[in-house]
């Protein structure tokens, strides 16, 4: 093999051979002087090792006799300590230890133990602690730690506990607040609404003594009673769903709005009203208390009615009397009302309405008996009929015979209805009158046209049975410009009285029938002047002189006499029908409102008034059969009271079964009189 030589011969192939030798050995004493330093170094570790090992254990020699590192024992820190020290320390904790008890409110309260009794307990709890631990485990105790509690090594006393408990605060009836459930309420302008459940602050004593207990035992500074669940919570939260459902079973019902309008004034039923008359049926249903309904039904008419009520009057003399009798007035049909209301409420339908009447009156602003009404004063024995605020006609009339006890009653009242032509009918009479108008039962007015005179003294002995006598011109008048329903006002009023009469006319086919105005006397030639259908009644400076003709007021067969008008002419024998109460029409021989002279004896038998319940029976109604007239509530007891059949019904009569009692309503509503 031929050697190929470089250009710079052998030379250079002799010095690499000689630089690889040199670095083989470089290389080998590297190796060797690390491997020298692995060793040393292990060398050294296991030393440091041995010697680690040997100072843990000699430092887990002294956790033989104390507890390990990180260790509590009723919140106590006894780590190296031994059981003489823990001791000392469990005396010094409790002879400073206080229990704070944080309250719902942010108040605090605290438990002193010296007040409970607070002691050790040194049973041999702590040595069994030391006992059972490995103090070879001191490095990995020192890690994690360990907590013991102190319930056999602190005792209190069991009653100072209770009075302590006892004495706090949080328990004094003046600080605790119950729960409250959840439920359902009507909110104003929001309608049916879920209020939340209130947690309150109740604290459960029972609860609150053993939680108090055993944070004591354990030593425990501090806690919080709402955390511990010490107080009483609700029943019943928002979110029950049995509470949801009712919310929208009673909802219908509590939408409902009901305003009742009384004139000016209104009264408005609303959910928070209708709600507490509810609740819930078996079936999930809202059911209306029928008891509450009438009860607010009650109290409407209390407030708003005025039948049976003091009414004040100002009178056409200038002075205010008030009247305290009389059914006149607004009266609310209870128990329908109540039907009706309860009928609404569970349909859920608004609405405005007035409430159902037994009787109706004029006016719910001011007086009830409005503008429009008969004004009779009974001492004076003067009427004035007011339409529309203006006196329409005034005249004297003849009301009841005082001496005899049939005088007219005084009230308000409200004419029952009007009849041409009726017979006023008793026992052993009938009276024909034109114009019928009764407003008191069976007590009315109507024409007198037997009678000479009218006002003044003539009903204190020779008045009627109780109705109201008018001169036929005046009876007339009001009978053609009044109706059903309007107010009759009678009333007594002390200073009026005058002795003083009005001639009347004794045939109401004449022109001239006699009426006064102001209480002043007219001539029998006095008329009434008519303007449309307005009516008034000039005065008359004319007085009366005498008394021109027989007053004959009950068709007794009697003989006249001076005091009942009667006068014998000329010798002649004559007799007259004068008023003197029995009723009897038989044997009547002078005519309504004629004087016996010149030896008349004229023989058609006058028209002889009835009492106060005369039966009124006009020809072609006379024997029909009619429902009967309502009983009236505060009527005078009037002496042999004849049937009633053949009497038309008022629909606004006040219904028997709804009467209110006086008591039942003690409270009117004020009335301010108006002017005449």
């Amino acid at each position: 093999m031929v050697e190929r030589r470089s250009h710079g011969g052998e030379r250079p192939l002799k010095r690499c051979r000689e630089k690889n030798i040199t670095d083989r050995s470089v290389k080998a004493r590297r190796r060797r002087r690390r491997r020298k330093w692995i060793y040393f170094t292990r060398r050294i570790s296991i030393c440091m090792i041995a010697a680690a090992a040997i100072v843990y254990c000699m430092i887990s020699l002294k956790y033989r006799n104390t507890f390990l590192p990180n260790t509590r024992i009723g919140g106590i820190t006894v780590s190296g300590l031994t059981i003489e020290e823990v001791q000392s320390e469990i005396r010094k904790g409790i002879e400073r230890y206080e229990l704070i008890l944080e309250e719902r409110d942010g108040a605090e309260e605290r438990i002193n133990g010296e007040a409970i009794g607070l002691h050790p307990v040194f049973d041999g709890t702590l040595e069994n602690i030391l006992r059972k631990q490995n103090s070879l485990l001191w490095g990995l105790r020192a890690i994690r730690g360990a907590e013991y509690a102190s319930s056999y090594m602190v005792e209190y006393d069991k009653g100072s506990m209770d009075l302590a408990v006892a004495a706090l605060e949080c328990l004094k009836s003046e600080t605790v607040v119950e729960p409250a459930d959840a439920y359902v309420a009507f909110v104003s302008g929001s309608g049916l609404q879920i209020i939340k459940e209130e947690p309150g602050k109740a604290p459960v004593r029972e609860r609150l003594s053993e939680e108090i207990g055993n944070a004591v035992s354990s030593l425990e500074t501090r806690i919080s009673l709402d955390e511990r669940a010490v107080y009483k919570e609700p029943g019943v939260s928002e979110t029950d769903p049995e509470l949801l459902a009712q919310k929208e079973a009673l909802k219908v019902c509590t939408d409902v709005t009901v305003t009742y309008r009384f004139g000016s004034r209104s009264e408005v039923l609303d959910g928070s009203t209708i709600l507490p008359w509810l609740s819930m049926d078996g079936e999930g249903s809202a059911v209306v208390d029928r008891s509450g309904v009438e009860a607010y039904v009650v109290n409407l008419a209390k407030k708003y009615n005025t039948a049976y009520c003091a009414k004040e009057l100002k009178t056409s003399y200038g002075s205010i009397v008030t009247i305290t009798k009389g059914h006149y007035g607004w009266l609310i049909d209870k128990e329908a009302e109540t039907e009706a209301l309860l009928e609404i409420i569970r349909s859920g339908e608004s609405q405005e309405r007035e409430p159902v009447y037994a009787q109706k009156a004029a006016s719910h602003d001011g007086p009830d008996y409005g503008d429009t009404y008969v004004e009779m004063n009974l001492t004076a024995q003067h009427l004035f009929y007011y339409k529309n605020g203006k006196l329409l006609i005034e005249s004297d009339f003849v009301s009841g015979n005082e001496a005899k006890g049939w005088s007219t009653p005084a009230g308000a009242y409200e004419l029952t209805y009007k009849q041409r032509n009726a017979v006023l009918k008793g026992k052993n009479y009938n009276t024909p009158v034109t114009y019928w108008m009764p407003f008191n039962g069976n007590i009315g007015m109507h024409d007198g046209y037997w009678r000479s005179s009218f006002g003044g003294t003539i009903y204190k002995k020779n008045g009627s049975h109780g109705c109201i006598n008018l001169p036929p011109a005046v009876a007339k008048t009001i009978y053609e410009n009044i109706e059903a329903h309007i107010p009759v006002l009678c009333y007594h009023l002390d200073g009026t009285e005058t002795g003083k009469t009005t001639p009347g006319a004794g045939d109401t086919s004449k022109a001239g029938a006699s009426s006064v105005s102001g209480g002043s006397s007219s001539s029998a030639d006095s008329s009434v002047s008519e303007e449309g259908s307005m009516k008034t009644i000039p005065n008359s400076s004319q007085t009366e002189s005498s008394t021109p003709a027989a007053e004959n007021t009950t068709g007794e067969n009697q003989t006249a006499a001076p005091e009942n008008g009667n006068s014998s002419k000329d010798g002649e024998n004559q007799t007259s029908a004068s008023e003197s109460g029995n009723g009897n029409a038989a044997s009547q021989t002078a005519g309504p409102g004629n004087t016996s002279s010149n030896g008349e004896n004229p023989s058609s038998p006058p028209g002889s008034e009835s009492r106060n319940d005369q039966i009124p029976a006009s020809s072609p109604i006379s024997d029909a059969s009619m429902p009967n007239q309502p009983n009236m509530p505060n009527q005078p007891n009037m002496p042999n009271q004849p049937n009633m059949p053949n009497q038309p019904n008022s629909s606004n009569q006040p219904n028997p079964s709804n009467q209110p009692n006086p008591s039942d309503n003690p409270t009117c509503p004020a009335i301010v009189a108006p002017g005449p």
